[in-house]
C-alpha cells in the first residue's frame, strides 16, 4: 500500500479512478482509468456557463422540421432536441478555436512524395442514361434499384440483364431447367385430371375433340417464350423484350369454375412459398381486372419492388379464345377457363433475390431441388495419411461421384470453397481414411450446418430424399 500510495501523489491519480485487485497477500496495483461522458460534459457547461452565462443556443421549430425532412430523423422528444442543441453548441466552439496561422497544412500523409497519376481520358456521356439507373425516387432520395446490384453478385454465373434479354450462365442454365422440371412434373404430371402438351392450343383443342377426349375437367400445358410486359418498374432502362413462360389451362364446367380458381390461387402461391427461403415473401396480390377478366398475380415482395411471377385468370367463356365449329357451339356453352401462367425467367431473377436477401446470414442458399449441382465431395486429408492412402481416397471419391450420377444426381468434383458457395451446393459429402474402413461418410448440409454419418449405401436414397 505504501507503494501505491507515492504511485498515486507521484502521477496525481484520484481515488475515485483506481481499482486495486489484490492476489494472495500482496498487492498487485492494476489501474483502469475512466471519464464519464455525464461528468465530462457537466464540466464543460460550467466552463461555457463563466464565458458566457446568459447565452443558450435554441434552435427554432422551422428548423428542426427541416432537418427531420432532410435527415429523415425525428425529433419527438425534448431531450432529441436538446441533445441537438448541444451538439451544435460543442460544434460552434470550433469556431473560436485558436489556429497557429504559421503551421502549414498536410493535405496528404504522401504530399512530399512523387505519385504518378493515370491519364484523364474525357467519355462522351449522355447524362439522361446516367439518371435511368437511378429513375426511382423517395422523399427526393435516388434509390438505386437492388435487383441490378443481386443481379451483378450472382453474374456471370447465373442470370444477368443484357440489351433487355434474360441471359444465363452455366449454373443459370441448370437453375432454369431444374425449376421447369419442377413445374412440369407439378403442373403436368401430378393433377388428378388429364393434362396434355401442346405447342398451339386451338390445334391440340380440335384435335383431341376430334378424337373424343376433350371431356371436362382437362388442361392444355405450353411452354413458349412471351413478349408481354411484366415488371416494368423494376428497370427503369427499359421492359424486358421477351421471357419464357410455362402457361396451363385448365378447361372445367362452369359449375366449378369458381372453386377450381381459389383453389389453384392456394396451390400456386404455396408451391412458390416452399421453393424459397423466406416464404412470406411470396402473397397474393389484389385481385385485378385485365380486358374485362379477373386476373389476380403471385408477387415476390422485396424492399426494391415487387416482383410479379405468375398470374391466374379466369375467363367465364372459352368461344372467345377458341374457334368453334357449327356442331360443338352447343357442347361447350357452359365450359370455363382457369389459366395460370408462370414466368420462369422472372421466377429464377425472384428465387436469387430471395436467396441473397436471406437474413439467416451472408450467404446465399437456395432450394435442394432447383440447385444446380447437387453434391460436392471433399477429401478431409490427415498429417499421417501416406500418398497410398491418399490415392486410394481419390478412386473412392470417384466411385461415390459416379454412383450418384448414374442415379440422376448432379454433382461436381472441385476442392475449391469458393466454386461450392458460388454454385450454391446444398450438400458436401466429406471422406476420410476411416471411411475406406467402414464405409461410412459425413454429409454437411450448407442451409442448416447440420452434419450426419450415411453409410454408403444409403447415400443415394439419402440425397435423392432431400433433392428429389
Amino acid at each position: 500500500m505504501d507503494a501505491f500510495r507515492r504511485i498515486q501523489r507521484a502521477y496525481g491519480f484520484s481515488r475515485k479512478s483506481v481499482f486495486i485487485f489484490t492476489h494472495g497477500r500482496s498487492a498487485v496495483p492494476a489501474f483502469k482509468t475512466f471519464c464519464s461522458s455525464t461528468v465530462q460534459a457537466e464540466r464543460q457547461a460550467a466552463i461555457d456557463s463563466k464565458d458566457d452565462p446568459g447565452k443558450r443556443l435554441a434552435i427554432d421549430e422551422g428548423t428542426i422540421r427541416r432537418i427531420e425532412r432532410l435527415a429523415l430523423v425525428g425529433f419527438e422528444y425534448e431531450q432529441s432536441k436538446r441533445v441537438l442543441e448541444e451538439a451544435v453548441a460543442f460544434a460552434e466552439r470550433l469556431r473560436t478555436a485558436r489556429v497557429d496561422e504559421t503551421a502549414r497544412p498536410m493535405h496528404s500523409t504522401l504530399e512530399n512524395e512523387h505519385i504518378c497519376l493515370r491519364e484523364d481520358v474525357p467519355r462522351a456521356i449522355d447524362r439522361h442514361d446516367v439518371l435511368r439507373n437511378a429513375a426511382v425516387l423517395e422523399a427526393e432520395y435516388l434509390v438505386a434499384p437492388l435487383v441490378t446490384t443481386i443481379l451483378r453478385i450472382a453474374s456471370p454465373h447465373f442470370l444477368n440483364l443484357c440489351e433487355r434479354i434474360f441471359t444465363y450462365g452455366p449454373q443459370g442454365k441448370l437453375l432454369l431447367r431444374n425449376l421447369e422440371e419442377h413445374w412440369y412434373t407439378h403442373c403436368v404430371t401430378m393433377p388428378r385430371y388429364n393434362v396434355f402438351p401442346c405447342d398451339t392450343i386451338a390445334d391440340t383443342l380440335q384435335l383431341l375433340r376430334s378424337s373424343s377426349m376433350d371431356s371436362a375437367p382437362f388442361a392444355l400445358a405450353v411452354i413458349a417464350t412471351s413478349r408481354s410486359a411484366w415488371n416494368e418498374p423494376l428497370l427503369p432502362a427499359g421492359r424486358v423484350s421477351s421471357h419464357k413462360i410455362a402457361k396451363v389451362n385448365v378447361i372445367v364446367d362452369a359449375s366449378e369454375s369458381k372453386s377450381l380458381l381459389q383453389r389453384k390461387q392456394r396451390e400456386r402461391k404455396v408451391w412458390w412459398r416452399k421453393l424459397v427461403q423466406s416464404p412470406s415473401r411470396f402473397v397474393l396480390a389484389e385481385a385485378k381486372k385485365a380486358k374485362g377478366f379477373d386476373v389476380t398475380e403471385i408477387e415476390a415482395q422485396f424492399p426494391f419492388g415487387n416482383i410479379t411471377v405468375e398470374t391466374i385468370t379466369h375467363y367465364p367463356g372459352m368461344r372467345k379464345l377458341f374457334p368453334q365449329t357449327e356442331n360443338s357451339k352447343d357442347n361447350v356453352a357452359d365450359v370455363h377457363i382457369v389459366e395460370h401462367v408462370t414466368s420462369l425467367d422472372w421466377g429464377c431473377l425472384a428465387l436469387l433475390c430471395d436467396s441473397y436477401m436471406s437474413n439467416k446470414s451472408t450467404r446465399a442458399y437456395i432450394h435442394p431441388k432447383l440447385s444446380p449441382y447437387k453434391t460436392v465431395f471433399r477429401i478431409v486429408k490427415r498429417e499421417d495419411d501416406a500418398d497410398a492412402d491418399a490415392e486410394d481416397l481419390n478412386r473412392f471419391v470417384l466411385y461415390l461421384n459416379n454412383m450418384l450420377r448414374t442415379r440422376g444426381i448432379s454433382t461436381v468434383l472441385t476442392d475449391v470453397e469458393e466454386i461450392v458457395e458460388m454454385c450454391l451446393i446444398p450438400f458436401i459429402v466429406s471422406v476420410d481414411g476411416t471411411s475406406l474402413k467402414n464405409g461410412i461418410v459425413h454429409v454437411k448440409n450448407r442451409s442448416t450446418t447440420l452434419e450426419e454419418a450415411v453409410h454408403v449405401t444409403d447415400l443415394v436414397q439419402y440425397i435423392t430424399l432431400r433433392t428429389c
